[in-house]
């Protein structure tokens, strides 16, 4: 009876540890998304100048939480692909 009880205690903390761990990733992602959202936004008003947008992608193999890389078409069909760093947008035209 006695190890039946510390097995099941055991089983209780160790889930107790699981869901934990599971809540602090799920909060992790979310801030990160929520922060390349804040990328994406600074990206596309800079970017609205040279144009209108049909479409902005990222690249999120390259990207980071400081650092978004991925590229913009705009409806002219010009496409541009763009480094979002410290503030500082570097883009390059891409001919296709």
């Amino acid at each position: 009876m006695k190890a039946k009880k510390i097995i099941l205690s055991s089983l209780a903390v160790a889930s107790a540890g699981a869901l934990a761990a599971g809540v602090y990733k799920i909060a992790k992602d979310q801030k990160r998304l929520r922060t390349q959202e804040e990328l994406v936004a600074e990206v596309r008003e800079q970017m609205e100048a040279m144009g209108t947008i049909a479409t902005l992608y990222v690249e999120l193999y390259e990207s980071s939480e400081e650092r978004l890389v991925g590229g913009v078409i705009f409806e002219d069909e010009r496409h541009y692909r763009f480094v979002y760093e410290d503030g500082l947008l570097q883009y390059e035209e891409e001919k296709l």
